[in-house]
């Protein structure tokens, strides 16, 4: 199977689109005497835990899903707002719609990041680079908040590249680039793997990706205790097809289920979910690649 419908010899062109902060820089934007301050959308009580984090608070090691008692204590000065998730939900539509002005194949994962295949777009530029680029200003330009974005031809490599350059910036990984990338990639910031399993990799002397790959080690899943595929040996490409979008904790905020669907207001827009290829097949070639 070619690696895009419609585009012969190229790879597939995946954009992930992440919010920076995103409930914490709601509240910034909407209340002014709140930003250059450390801001933590949550409870302040006792069993309260901390949603989201600006950017000033995660300098004091403020994260999400952070007790409060925790987050308090570590930054004296932390300042606690209540979540208005009507609002983010609200600007989280916004965004979406500024997704559809470039393409129907959406995947959100939550309210404040999505999964965007530009392969064939709406203005039929051949470069993911600056879709990205038009993404994040007119984000900036609509709603106020910034954006960051990274660029692969698979899922899981885009995701790793949003990550790079944060805040407010993006980062491109070449199909060419890819497995040397993966090679450097510490084994804890592989998806689906957390605290405790890359604890229990790094016993078995696996810390980055050559390790992974090289060892002979147990297998992913009684690395984990659960079936993992995907995680060891990916070498750069996408051996697990897209995922139905679960909820999940983030950096900047937990994450809320959404469906893979394009916008409610695009008839036309399709599942990236349904439309991409799965397994390896995302990744195959066939002939000279149009980059990123």
């Amino acid at each position: 199977m070619p690696p895009t419908q419609g585009v012969p010899g190229s790879y597939r062109k995946i954009i992930h689109v992440d919010m920076d902060a995103f409930y914490a820089s709601v509240e910034q934007r909407d209340y002014p005497e709140l930003r250059g301050k450390p801001v933590a959308v949550g409870g302040s009580a006792a069993r309260g835990v901390v949603a989201a984090a600006s950017y000033e608070a995660r300098a004091f090691g403020v994260r999400s899903a952070l007790p409060s008692v925790t987050a308090k204590r570590k930054c004296p000065e932390l300042i606690f707002v209540t979540p208005r998730f009507d609002v983010y939900r609200a600007v989280s539509a916004q965004i979406r719609e500024i997704f559809a002005e470039h393409t129907d194949l959406i995947e959100p994962l939550s309210l404040d990041e999505a999964y965007l295949d530009v392969t064939s777009n709406h203005q039929g530029i051949p470069v993911a680079t600056p879709i990205a680029e038009l993404i994040r200003a007119k984000i900036k330009a609509v709603t106020g908040l910034s954006a960051s974005a990274g660029i692969y031809y698979n899922k899981f490599l885009a995701k790793m590249a949003s990550d790079q350059n944060k805040p407010n910036g993006q980062f491109v990984i070449t199909p060419h680039q890819g497995p040397a990338f993966v090679e450097a990639l510490p084994v804890k910031k592989f998806r689906g793997v957390g605290p405790a399993t890359a604890a229990r990799m790094q016993r078995l002397g696996i810390e980055r990706g050559p390790t992974s790959r090289q060892s002979r080690s147990p297998s992913s899943s009684s690395i984990s205790g659960k079936p993992a595929p995907g995680i060891i040996g990916s070498r750069g490409r996408s051996t697990r097809g897209p995922s139905s979008p679960t909820a999940r904790a983030s950096r900047s905020a937990p994450r809320t289920p959404s469906p893979p669907i394009s916008s409610s207001s695009t008839p036309r827009g399709r599942s990236l979910y349904h439309s991409l290829p799965r397994s390896g097949a995302i990744a195959r070639r066939t002939g000279s690649a149009a980059g990123p």
